[in-house]
């Protein structure tokens, strides 16, 4: 009977560290920023007349993408998205992208569970809070250089 009790007990500890190692999985999964997620609605991107103009940014492993919709009040009314790829570089929980052509750096971050916090660097100087669309990493089309 003592050794029944003996195995059962030690069963159950493996069992115990199993979960934990599991929540720990579930923990860094939970933590990326892969993703879609769309432009926040406020002032900086209202158009003047009620519309907006309409971005979203993809993020999977260190490629950022965003996606910036032509036919919106910011655009030049052509039924087409135009993407612009960035590759990124990991910094602890942060990812840093270079968006060339002197135009300073973005640092990426997790804002609690629902958005993703920019820190626009060097040129710009702000932060902004892009909301959570999708855990997808969507696509979208058509792309404006097929036209």
């Amino acid at each position: 009977m003592k050794r029944i009790l003996s195995i059962s007990i030690l069963l159950f500890l493996f069992a115990c560290e199993e979960d934990k190692a599991d929540e720990t999985a579930n923990e860094s999964v939970n933590n990326t920023l892969d993703g879609t997620y769309k432009q926040p609605s406020n002032d900086w991107y209202d158009c003047g007349d009620g519309t907006m103009d309409i971005q979203y940014l993809t993020v999977d492993g260190l490629k950022v993408i965003n996606w910036d919709y032509d036919a919106d009040c910011a655009g030049d009314w052509d039924d087409c998205y135009y993407k612009e790829s960035f590759n990124a570089t990991k910094d602890g929980d942060a990812l840093n992208v270079d968006l060339g052509d002197d135009l300073g750096n973005i640092v990426i971050t997790r804002s609690g569970t629902n958005s993703l916090k920019i820190d626009y660097l060097d040129f710009f100087e702000y932060s902004e809070l892009w909301p959570y669309e999708s855990s997808k990493i969507k696509t979208y089309s058509p792309n404006c250089s097929d036209n």
